[in-house]
């Protein structure tokens, strides 16, 4: 009972924390792409990730877990314009505290969304045809992640395209 109490206090700091944020965020939804079918594991070690009799990553989400993979799909949105060609989508991870994890060195940096420059914690090109497109982000934290909700935001043409929660225990 104390882990759920302090699990909806997290999430109710983080959410109220992030309130504002994302109200400014709704005015740059992409009307064109949406990022849908979230499928995020946590692992300790890269091996985890191709080890299917290692199952440390189908615990349940441990704070000691370093590295995220992520899979989602992209696709356009119905009646919107096909819009094809070459296209970054980046992830943005916010962390229980509501502190953005980017690193330059582990493949983040900032990008323009509603006029103002925002971190991306990692980012991914691909050639988009205006249907259906996997994604799949391998990022190590060169630290582990705290305890809590933590919020991923994905990013496509500077407009916010999908957004998935977990949470570290």
């Amino acid at each position: 009972m104390k882990y759920l109490h302090l699990i909806m206090l997290s999430f109710f700091l983080v959410i109220g924390g992030k309130a504002s944020a994302q109200q400014k965020n709704k005015e740059v939804l992409s009307d064109k792409a949406r990022a849908e079918n979230f499928d995020i594991e946590l692992m300790k070690d890269i091996s985890d990730l191709n080890d299917s009799t290692n199952l440390d990553h189908h615990e349940p989400h441990k704070s000691s877990f370093k590295i995220i993979h992520l899979n989602f799909d992209v696709s356009a949105k119905e009646g919107a314009p096909e819009e094809t060609g070459f296209k970054t989508v980046m992830m943005r991870l916010i962390d229980s505290r509501g502190v953005d994890i980017f690193d330059p060195i582990a493949g983040g940096g900032f990008f323009m969304t509603g006029g103002k420059e925002t971190p991306y914690t990692f980012k991914q090109s691909f050639t988009y045809d205006g249907k259906l497109q996997h994604v799949e982000f391998l990022y190590k934290n060169p630290k582990k992640y705290h305890k809590g909700l933590h919020i991923i935001e994905i990013f496509m043409d500077g407009a916010k395209i999908g957004e998935e929660h977990f949470i570290i225990k």
